[in-house]
């Protein structure tokens, strides 16, 4: 599923820029904005999420996102990947915007 994620890190060697997803391809970057366009596996994203990003399409990096990210559902996309990749408690904490 193609998803527009913030993305984490200095932008450095030691620290790229990346976004905080257990695996995904990226598609473009735009650092700028500190955006990235990324395919992500199917199941690594829950119904909710995908729910949202298909009624809310973005397909570059500038524009605004056309409703915010709701916090409920970044809790629970962060709660699904510590479920799938059993962490107990949650590791990465994705976020659309």
């Amino acid at each position: 599923m193609l998803i527009r994620c913030r993305t984490i890190g200095q932008g450095t060697q030691s620290d790229p820029f990346r976004c905080d997803l257990p695996g995904y391809t990226v598609i473009a970057t735009d650092e700028p904005t500190r955006r990235a366009l990324v395919d992500v596996p199917d199941v690594d994203v829950p119904p909710d999420v995908a729910a949202f990003v298909a009624a809310y399409p973005v397909l570059d990096l500038t524009a605004p996102l056309p409703a915010p990210f709701p916090p409920a559902l970044a809790t629970a996309w962060k709660e699904h990947l510590a479920r799938r990749y059993d962490l107990g408690t949650a590791r990465w904490s994705p976020e659309v915007v």
